[in-house]
């Protein structure tokens, strides 16, 4: 069983270039499980003109916001595993899967040039997860960067406070209100 927040809002105060908040066109993208299951939807910054963008018997999650805004990266469990996808950001449609794989994938970040995305899972086995990257257009090239022992997540480029070149000092830490899931989330076996 994964445990999730009931509605994940991304914070306010991010640039344009954040990956999950706000995309070039202003929205905000977040899960809420509002119609009996987690679902991805946007909404503008005020909260209006709120928009179902999956609907699926299974919990989608994790929205993340291609560097153009024409995408939208995210998790869901619809194959029996948490996998990742990408879709239009638009309207939802032309689902990706882009990880296949019987593990958990989960936290996808984008690239500052959206060539990438970069995840945990547990692929290698076990319950440890480790940081992995892939090509954002398709999952292929599928790269392992941490090896340890311990679990590594939610990574971020540093596109998710931050546009490219500002010269704030903070510019890769993450903001204070960033919402994350609970590292104690476990997948039921």
């Amino acid at each position: 069983m994964l445990l999730l927040p009931s509605l994940s809002v991304i914070p306010i105060n991010q640039s344009a270039w954040a990956g999950t908040f706000p995309g070039p066109n202003g929205q905000i993208a977040f899960s809420s499980d509002r119609d009996g299951n987690h679902e991805i939807y946007t909404m503008s910054e005020d909260g209006s003109d709120q928009t179902r963008l999956t609907e699926d018997d299974a919990n989608d999650f994790d929205p993340s916001w291609s560097p153009d805004g024409e995408k939208i990266a995210f998790v869901s469990f619809r194959d029996g595993d948490n996998e990742i996808y990408s879709m239009d950001a638009d309207d939802g449609s032309d689902v990706t899967m882009l990880t296949e794989h019987e593990a958990n994938h989960l936290y996808p970040t984008w690239s500052p040039d959206g060539e990438k995305i970069a995840f945990s899972s547990n692929r290698e086995g076990g319950e440890n997860f480790e940081i992995y990257e892939m090509d954002a257009d398709d999952g292929s090239d599928v790269t392992r960067l941490t090896e340890d022992d311990e679990d590594d997540r939610e990574p971020d480029w540093g596109t998710n406070t931050s546009p490219p070149g500002d010269d704030d000092d903070d510019k890769n830490k993450h903001d204070d209100k960033k919402k994350h899931h609970d590292d104690n989330a476990k997948k039921k076996h």
